[in-house]
């Protein structure tokens, strides 16, 4: 593993304060820090070899950056580019339940110091989160945008997804409630004809009782057949 590998927010954030005018004892004023905590950022930039500095008495000296160290800013820059992933979301996810520093989030996620850097970065230039260099630190902030992101991530495109399951589900179920609402009214026709049928043959019935009783009046008036009681007409 290279040791710029091991580059955190802190030392890339100081890495974009220092132009061609910045000098070793003045960058403790250019980062808001005392000169013993800049002193400790300068020496671990020197030694990840991202920047190189002269070393003239009393001064001053100047701070360069070295191919690494203007390499490691082009690569955060072309990094910052890129679409918000969940990664992205789950670090303002954190820093809106109470992360305010990059250690606390390395530790929390367990990824690469670097790496965290990269998107830290890339979420400060989309305007998602803004940051403090002071006392040697770096404070992390959610800007507005950030919060209502950190709150409602992937909002929009979560309610769209679902009618078009939807549609695709009722085009499926279709031919199935097509069948099944033809049965039913297979069903209801039936229903309707069965009484139909009953009184059908109730009229039939009928007729024959009254055609029998007729039948027996007019061979009783020709005298044909004689009954055992008489009949009222």
């Amino acid at each position: 593993m290279a040791v710029e590998d091991n580059v955190n927010f802190l030392e890339l954030a100081c890495l974009f304060k220092i132009t061609q005018d910045t000098t070793l004892e003045r960058f403790g004023g250019t980062i808001n820090a005392s000169v013993f905590d800049a002193a400790n950022i300068t020496g671990s930039l020197k030694q990840k070899g991202l920047i190189d500095f002269t070393a003239y008495y009393p001064g001053p000296n100047s701070i360069t950056l070295t191919d690494t160290g203007k390499k490691l800013k082009t690569d955060a820059e072309t990094r910052s580019t890129a679409a918000i992933d969940n990664l992205d979301e789950e670090i303002l996810k954190q820093m809106s339940g109470g992360k305010r520093y990059p250690l606390e989030l390395q530790n929390t996620l367990n990824i690469r110091s670097m790496d965290l850097a990269f998107r830290i970065y890339k979420l400060f230039k989309q305007n998602l989160l803004a940051y403090e260099l002071k006392n040697g630190n770096v404070e992390l902030m959610l800007t507005e945008q950030g919060f209502l992101r950190a709150k409602t991530p992937q909002a929009v495109q979560t309610p769209m997804a679902q009618p078009q399951q939807t549609a695709t589900e009722q085009q499926a179920k279709a031919p199935a409630q097509q069948a099944a609402g033809k049965e039913g009214a297979a069903q209801a026709n039936e229903q309707i004809k069965t009484p139909k049928k009953h009184m059908n043959r109730l009229v039939i019935l009928l007729l024959v009782i009254i055609l029998i009783i007729l039948v027996l009046v007019v061979l009783v008036k020709l005298n044909k057949i004689n009954l055992p009681f008489k009949l009222p007409f």
